[in-house]
């Protein structure tokens, strides 16, 4: 584990993993471990340790572990600020975050460290983390699941260490009798601590000549459990002690002897010979604020479990009522819940602590389910609020089995319609199209009303067209012009996508803004908006008007999706985002984006990734990392989810992955299935977007077949190709005259030349260098080296400014066989130094020199800060520098040179 944190820091930037998690039984040395392991590591060492109280405070152990003030309540957002406080702390020395006893952590913190798993592949950031097996908390159980993160069981302790234990409890080494008596521990450190305090206190360990033994009498008498030797010596202390200890317990955390005495009405004066006692025996502690806390959580354990329920409901019904506890309805809510004697109290209290978790859904989900296992049969309300925040902080798995269960309960029409909307909202999300339509359809064979009947049909039509098992419809599914004002946001959003599928992509453009501003004026400040609206207009503009358009839009769809508490949009936009960035020809930002959108999407449960795996493994062929773009698309063929809207990217991937592994023949194939699944099924706005790979695939092997589905396919349009697509369909006919009838080569020169204007225009610099490694072989074929080699240089510029050195590579090994070497100025950019930084992250760096923060260059120009720290990362990389600091100065001093 010790080689696990070096390796961690001395790798910054690659793929590593970056998180350790120890997993251990109580009392098995977790914090123990935890301190070795920080010890070893360099830079900024960051520690917090979880208790019982922890739980129910929002960001309240992350606020302690990055030194930040909670706001009251936590506004939207607020995660951000913390994500943001990790960055700037990684920007002067690598860090290491530990967090202890991390089962007791609060939800919203343990969503923090999943994003913070994804950072520390691009950030000198380490994060450390003890936990036990049980209690099993889901967000814990996804967290130790990642890839990233390396998990470790703590052995046994060795006889060694047992002596050695015993020497630094006692100040003298066992003799044979009392390590046979130890024996019983197991090897966990806290049962052998527990023997020797409980022996101690008893009197039965003797200390005489540097040895500590124990009389056979005494050790026949010693419990043999961990939790028996822990209650053993817990029992051991004065009445008035353990009374004290029993508070503690209740209370679930520190505590201060003021508020434990006000919890009797009695001076806290008269607690401090008690208290002490405790201290004495080891079972408590004074931290550094002046609170009383156990020194292990085993004591508080077994004291609340040895604790009468009856004795332990009216405590807890006393510090629900407690001064200090007023103020926080969290706190009041969990006491009220672990009182178990009112139940119109718990369910009150939970709501007033539920009104200020709205920033918070998980932390809200973990309240609601505590409340809703500890009733009979929950209230009406609490399962629709359990689900719509399950929904809200992207566990959807169960959040449709919250929401489904919650429907055999409910008796309130109005509570069965929106657990019925949250269900189809979770199902949607998850890419579970059969069982939406199932329900849908068992839905409309009731009584419903017109409205609802019209609403869940608008939503059918919705889901077709979302998982592309059939053809878009060729007819509307109503007139936009004359019906909008009347129908749903879901049939405004399903006519935008049939149209959009259709190829009349300037009208679905339209109707999808439409229906995003209605959307906007329905939905409701604090709900959850459990439409789509705002994720489609940004990616329709991208192929109506090309990548720089869209780019502008999403960062206003962006926005929206902030101010109206929607961040289940998140990963949605990320593809999106990567998508422009792919086109723009930014490939570092392109796979950011797909990282980022797919780590969301995979904790999410979703279950639309089709297009965003698909392109990220164009980003590594591009790259010319050809076996992670296979590992990349084996996983994916594996999952057996579906094809967004039918669009068999992953397959188009595929054949690009077999053309840069030379092997021509298995591409044309590939290609050609993708190519003819494209037209059977009408998606007559993603064939444009292929048709010059796939003819370039078709002319490089020969395939005349191929080529001629080409041609038909884009003979099949029912509308011309949007503007942006113009170019390369025009190109892609071109080729395919030449290879099928023999034309002029000339003629696929004229047609780069003629609509490159329109690809530099609208910012699609990976479709230009195509156009133009197309138009210089052409020119080659023709005989014109000086243009060919012309042309050439272009379309080189072009992808070795990318990056996409496969793209590079093939430009120039389809023009040697025809006599075109290129010259020195298309070399290899360096790997190492200045020189080696891409546009964008000399970009960034010089940003950093200006003092700007990760989040401030993120803003400045229009990428996430997830893609800033990636540049950073790799800047960092290629100048051998490990900090932003180190950067800045670089920078600076080259500056001034």
């Amino acid at each position: 584990m010790r080689d696990f944190v070096a390796a961690a820091q001395r790798e910054p930037g690659t793929a590593r993993r970056g998180v350790c998690v120890i997993t251990a039984g109580p009392g098995a040395g977790k914090t123990h471990t935890l301190r070795e392991l920080a010890s070893v590591a360099d830079g900024l060492v960051r520690t917090v340790r979880a208790d019982e109280l922890s739980w129910r405070q929002p960001f309240g152990l992350a606020g302690q572990l990055l030194e930040v003030d909670l706001p009251s309540p936590v506004p939207d957002g607020f995660e951000d600020d913390l994500y943001a406080r990790v960055d700037a702390l990684c920007a002067g020395a690598p860090l290491v975050l530990v967090v202890d006893d991390a089962h007791h952590a609060d939800a919203a913190t343990l969503e923090l460290l999943s994003r913070l798993v994804t950072a520390t592949r691009v950030l000198p950031l380490v994060l450390l983390v003890g936990r036990r097996p049980l209690p099993e908390r889901d967000l814990l159980k996804r967290f130790v699941a990642r890839v990233e993160v390396g998990e470790w069981s703590l052995p046994p302790l060795g006889i060694d260490e047992v002596r050695r234990i015993t020497a630094e409890t006692t100040g003298a080494a066992p003799d044979d009798e009392l390590l046979r008596l130890l024996d019983a521990s197991g090897g966990n450190p806290m049962h052998v601590i527990s023997i020797l305090r409980a022996l101690h206190q008893s009197g039965g360990l003797r200390i005489a000549g540097g040895r500590a033994s124990v009389d056979a009498r005494t050790r026949a008498g010693m419990p043999i459990g961990l939790e028996d030797a822990i209650a053993e010596h817990v029992a051991l202390l004065d009445g008035r002690a353990r009374e004290l200890t029993q508070k503690l317990a209740v209370w679930g955390g520190p505590a201060t002897l003021a508020q434990l005495a006000a919890v009797d009405a009695v001076p806290p004066a008269s607690l401090v010979g008690p208290a002490q006692s405790a201290i004495d025996a080891g079972i408590i502690t004074v931290d550094d604020g002046g609170a009383l806390r156990f020194t292990h959580d085993l004591y508080a354990d077994v004291t609340y479990g040895h604790l009468d329920p009856m004795l332990r409901s009216v405590l807890h019904d006393a510090i629900a009522r407690h001064p200090s506890t007023r103020h926080n309805p969290q706190s009041v809510a969990h006491h009220r819940i672990a009182s178990g004697s009112d139940e119109s109290a718990m369910f009150a209290a939970v709501r007033r602590a539920e009104s200020e978790l709205a920033s918070t859904p998980a932390v809200a989900a973990e309240l609601l389910e505590t409340l809703a296992t500890r009733t009979a049969r929950p209230s009406a309300g609490v399962n629709t609020a359990l689900a719509l925040a399950l929904a809200r902080t992207g566990q959807l798995d169960r959040a449709s089995r919250v929401a489904e269960d919650g429907m055999g309960l409910a008796t309130e029409i109005t509570e069965i319609a929106e657990l019925h909307r949250i269900l189809l909202f979770a199902l949607i999300a998850q890419g579970e199209t059969d069982r939406v339509r199932s329900l849908i359809d068992e839905t409309l064979n009731l009584p419903v009303g017109d409205d609802v009947a019209g609403t869940l049909t608008d939503l059918r039509h919705y889901v077709g067209l979302l998982d592309g098992r059939a053809s878009a419809p060729d007819t509307p599914f109503f007139d936009v012009d004359r019906e909008a004002s009347t129908r749903s946001v879901s049939g405004l959003i399903a006519e935008a996508l049939r149209l959009f599928l259709r190829g009349e992509v300037d009208e679905a453009l339209r109707t999808a803004l439409l229906a995003s501003r209605r959307d906007a004026e329905e939905s409701a400040t604090g709900t959850l908006s459990t439409s789509s609206a705002d994720i489609w207009p940004s990616l329709i503009e991208q192929y109506a008007h090309g990548p720089a358009a869209a780019a502008d839009l999403l960062a206003g769809a962006a926005r929206l999706r902030s101010s109206r508490g929607t961040d289940w949009m998140t990963a949605y936009h990320e593809f999106t985002r990567g998508g422009i960035a792919l086109g723009l020809g930014d490939l570092d930002d392109s796979a950011a984006s797909f990282d980022a959108g797919l780590d969301r999407a995979d904790s999410a449960d979703m279950g639309w990734k089709s297009m965003a795996v698909g392109g990220r493994a164009m980003v590594d062929v591009l790259r010319g990392d050809l076996a992670t773009a296979s590992t990349r698309l084996d996983a994916w063929d594996g999952t057996g989810l579906p094809n967004q809207f039918g669009f068999p990217i992953p397959a188009h991937a595929r054949a690009l992955l077999h053309e840069a592994n030379r092997k021509l023949r298995a591409a044309a194939t590939t290609a050609g299935v993708a190519w003819d699944h494209g037209r059977r099924f009408n998606l007559y706005s993603w064939l444009p977007t292929v048709a010059l790979g796939t003819a370039r695939i078709g002319v490089r092997a020969g395939d005349t077949a191929l080529l001629g589905s080409v041609v038909d396919g884009l003979d099949e349009f029912p509308v011309p190709p949007a503007w942006p697509m113009s170019g390369p369909v025009a190109v892609a006919r071109a080729m395919c005259a030449v290879a099928l009838r023999d034309e002029d080569p000339l003629a696929i020169v004229v047609a780069a030349d003629e609509h490159a204007g329109i690809l530099q225009t609208v910012g699609d610099r990976q479709s230009e260098a195509c156009v133009w490694e197309e138009a210089a072989c052409a020119a080659a074929v023709a005989g014109d080296r000086d243009r060919a080699r012309d042309l050439a240089r272009r379309a080189m510029r072009l992808t070795r400014g990318m990056g996409a050195t496969t793209s590079s590579a093939r430009v120039a090994s389809r023009l040697r066989p025809l006599g075109i070497r290129l010259d020195p100025a298309v070399r290899d950019r360096p790997t190492h130094g200045w020189e080696s930084l891409t546009k964008t992250e000399t970009t960034v760096a010089e940003l950093v020199a200006t003092g700007m923060s990760g989040g401030e260059i993120a803003d400045r120009l229009f990428i996430s800060t997830r893609t800033v720290q990636t540049h950073v990362s790799h800047a960092l990389a290629k100048l051998g520098l490990r900090t932003r600091v180190e950067l800045a100065a670089f920078v600076v001093g080259r500056q001034q040179s």
